[in-house]
């Protein structure tokens, strides 16, 4: 008799322990997710300032910036430049926007990459160009919310015209 007690009595301390169990798997899941949003928000605005202090350090590069990217005067090398500025420019935003989807990125880390774009890069002659390219990888949804913030809603068709005339896709 003393034994089916004891079985009872462990029967009864498992029931109880078992929602414990639980509620400390849920909190630590809780936790995780905390946590992975704090690191990736980190690397995210590592990322960024990481790349405005090599470009405070590097006066050719700076330089660079500072031209006028609207300008016809450019060079073939400036534009293919520009091209590959706003391509880095692009995977970041791409990256910022899944990561906000999936909860991992603040409104304001999207915004401030929006903005920077917006400061009339996606405007010029490569960049658009750029888009051009990454546009058809991109789902509908993102096509539309990108060229509603970049271009207001009217991307140019022309700019399959620029990415041939830069060199940009295989014929």
């Amino acid at each position: 008799m003393m034994l089916d007690d004891l079985a009872t009595l462990a029967q009864i301390v498992e029931g109880g322990l078992l929602p414990l169990s639980l509620i400390y798997l849920a909190r630590e899941a809780q936790l995780n997710v905390k946590l992975t949003k704090a690191q990736f928000s980190h690397t995210l605005t590592d990322r960024l300032y990481e790349r405005y202090l090599s470009s405070t350090q590097n006066e050719e590069f700076v330089s660079f910036l500072a031209k006028d990217f609207s300008s016809d005067e450019l060079t073939d090398a400036d534009q293919w430049r520009i091209t590959l500025w706003t391509n880095a420019m692009l995977v970041d935003l791409f990256d910022t926007f899944e990561q906000r989807e999936s909860g991992l990125a603040t409104a304001e880390q999207l915004d401030m990459r929006v903005n920077l774009l917006k400061l009339g890069l996606m405007r010029t002659r490569g960049a658009r160009a750029a888009w051009s390219l990454w546009k058809p990888s991109k789902d509908a949804s993102f096509v539309e919310w990108f060229e509603s913030e970049l271009y207001d809603g009217k991307f140019d068709e022309e700019a399959d015209e620029i990415t041939a005339s830069l060199n940009m896709r295989r014929s």
